[in-house]
């Protein structure tokens, strides 16, 4: 009877992990070499890291010469690789995040410098002449610690990432907060929450809702912070941005109104796509950080003159009436107010039926038969609406001055959101806006 270590299967086994340590131990002398082969792969394979800062470059050559030599280790001891033998490679996907490498970069390397192994393991299996059973063998182990490498280094990488995000996430969200309350933050220098910003620059802030979405508003919401950021992000300048009380706001450089604008638009389409629809108001450019707590109100009331049909509303782009009552001080916003007891008496399908046609009436330039034909009804029921208006509220639109009053008051009270500002009647805007629908319920500040 044979003992188990002199059965020939034993035996065979046996003499394939020592072919299969010997070809680990030589990889193992050759790390340095590997090391530099992988590194060589990973810039050859991937642009970015061609164009990659001398100092990242060299973290490159350590991270490929410390996997080379995991992995020549494993199989030079003759054992699997464990997951508590993959720090290293840990360590290297949490410091590619610090150095901005993307993910789907740091992965595209990750394979670059596998495969590269692979191809060095296959030249010291054939120049050893394994045997085809220790060829299996050593192919099972390696591709199984490669496995567990790139395993890790994902896991890794994604871990730092949330864990940088969230800290990020929650002193940009912080210092957005302290920003539109007004305390005084320190603009001598630039803030860490916000390193891509001047404090004593002209800067806008954008303010985001989402009207519509299929996923939860959460998500939704997430989605249009990360759109936003990439569209207003100027190479590695990157805007301060937070999502705080259901609204993504955004603090950058004022730069050309313009193409600031085209960036917010661009922001909005790319969420679309998943059924998530944002709308936006943008301010007037403010004088840095001391400026935001009125530039954030310029952006939120912006917003709430958004629709469907103008899904992006910048300050500049409305009405001088509006402009005027966004500048009113208490005082006058109340004796405004007081001239709407009539308005505020209707009942709220009267209301939205005399907001339509009042706003309607105003965009025709006080013309029955234009606001008739943008309201897709008869001119005499025009005529008979505001009649009717004129005796429940003390103030007949069918004059200027009378209609001014009207849509003041409408837009003090904010009790009928419509989807086109009130414009002050004037031939040269004739026929430029209809009556429009209804404008989203958004908070006024």
């Amino acid at each position: 009877m044979t003992h188990g270590s002199d059965h020939p299967t034993a035996r065979s086994e046996a003499a394939e992990l020592h072919a299969i340590r010997r070809v680990g131990a030589a990889l193992l002398a050759r790390r340095t070499e590997l090391g530099e082969a992988i590194a060589a792969r990973i810039v050859e394979e991937i642009p970015s890291y061609r164009r990659a800062s001398p100092t990242l470059l060299r973290d490159v050559l350590d991270g490929s010469t410390a996997t080379a030599e995991l992995l020549a280790r494993s199989l030079a001891d003759g054992v699997a690789l464990r997951r508590e033998d993959a720090e290293a490679v840990r360590g290297v996907a949490r410091r590619r995040v610090h150095q901005g490498v993307s993910l789907e970069v740091f992965q595209h390397a990750y394979r670059a410098a596998l495969f590269a192994y692979w191809d060095a393991c296959a030249e010291e299996a054939t120049r050893t002449r394994l045997t085809r059973g220790a060829s299996l063998r050593l192919a099972r182990l390696t591709l199984d610690a490669m496995d567990l490498v790139a395993t890790q280094a994902a896991e890794a990488y994604v871990r730092e990432e949330t864990r940088v995000r969230t800290q990020s996430g929650r002193e940009a969200r912080d210092l957005v907060e302290r920003l539109i309350a007004g305390p005084p933050v320190d603009d001598a220098r630039r803030h860490p929450a916000a390193p891509g910003l001047d404090p004593t620059a002209s800067l806008i802030v954008v303010v985001g809702r989402v009207d519509r979405a299929a996923a939860p508003v959460a998500d939704a919401l997430q989605a249009a912070r990360d759109a936003l950021e990439e569209a207003m992000s100027i190479g590695r300048a990157r805007p301060l941005i937070a999502i705080r009380h259901g609204e993504v706001v955004l603090l950058t450089a004022a730069g050309a109104p313009a193409r600031r604008l085209a960036s917010v638009h661009t922001a909005r389409r790319r969420p679309l796509d998943d059924d998530v629809d944002v709308r936006y108001g943008v301010s007037t450019p403010a004088a840095g950080f001391a400026g935001v707590p009125r530039a954030y109100r310029e952006a939120a009331l912006s917003l709430s003159y958004s629709s469907a049909a103008r899904p992006v509303v910048s300050l500049d782009a409305l009405s001088s009436l509006e402009c005027a009552l966004i500048g009113a001080d208490a005082t006058t916003r109340a004796v405004i107010a007081s001239k709407g007891d009539g308005v505020r008496a209707l009942a709220a399908d009267d209301l939205a039926q005399t907001t339509e046609t009042l706003r309607a009436f105003a965009a025709a330039d006080l013309n029955v038969s234009r606001a008739a034909a943008a309201l897709f009804v008869h001119p005499n029921t025009v005529r008979y609406r505001l009649a009717r208006t004129a005796e429940a509220t003390g103030h007949d639109p069918r004059t200027f001055a009378g209609l001014v009053e009207l849509l003041c008051v409408l837009e003090m009270l904010g009790g009928a959101e419509t989807a086109t500002p009130p414009p002050l009647p004037s031939r040269s805007r004739a026929g430029r806006t209809g009556a429009g629908g209804r404008r989203p319920s958004a908070a006024r500040p």
